[in-house]
């Protein structure tokens, strides 16, 4: 990680500041963010390498089911900056990072194992019945309270939780017998909770 000075001066940058803004609600690839900021893919790509070596988001691959492979960029720890500006004081200082969420780090195995159960299944049943027990975990991680006390970093928690609502929607599709398509957005949905987790060790 830079000094505090450099990654100031790296998010000081409107665009920079608009790609983290992006990279905060999920891991996307260097086409998407161009066309959702209306930017340059070559433009963005020094921008996503300032950033990468800022030590800010990481980069990593994932099969898509159109074709080949992509490389898709994510923000890496989360990095806490304090400034205080007052009449007779200024400061800029590193805030002291929490730990991750308990409740998280004790699901944390056993989530994983049922996305590679999933990945691995060909029954649509065991499917559908592996993704329920997903949306169990989620259950249990959105009643995270100390989500909004702040003592944890709980990001974790609730980037499975905001993907619940769209596993439940696939479950259905699959049951009304759409199973196909159903399948392709279950493969994508999990794939996508999975990629976007945030390390899980302290801070």
């Amino acid at each position: 990680m830079k000094s505090m000075g450099e990654v100031l001066q790296i998010v000081g940058n409107e665009t920079r500041r608009r790609i983290l803004t992006l990279l905060s609600e999920e891991p996307h690839y260097i086409s998407q963010i161009a066309k959702k900021l209306d930017v340059t893919q070559p433009a963005i790509l020094k921008h996503l390498g300032l950033l990468q070596r800022a030590g800010l988001i990481e980069s990593f691959w994932r099969k898509s089911p159109l074709g080949a492979a992509r490389k898709y960029y994510k923000i890496c720890d989360s990095v806490g900056i304090e400034i205080a500006i007052h009449p007779k004081d200024f400061r800029v200082a590193r805030r002291p990072q929490r730990m991750s969420c308990p409740k998280y780090l004790k699901m944390e195995r056993a989530i994983k194992q049922l996305n590679e159960e999933i990945n691995r299944a060909e029954d649509v049943a065991v499917k559908a019945a592996k993704a329920r027990e997903l949306m169990e975990m989620a259950d249990v991680l959105l009643s995270c309270e100390d989500y909004e006390k702040g003592n944890w970093n709980c990001e974790n928690c609730h980037r499975i939780t905001s993907l619940r609502k769209e596993v439940s929607q696939i479950i259905l599709q699959v049951s009304e017998g759409d199973i196909g398509s159903g399948l392709r957005r279950l493969t994508e949905t999990i794939n996508q909770l999975m990629s976007g987790l945030l390390p899980s060790s302290a801070h």
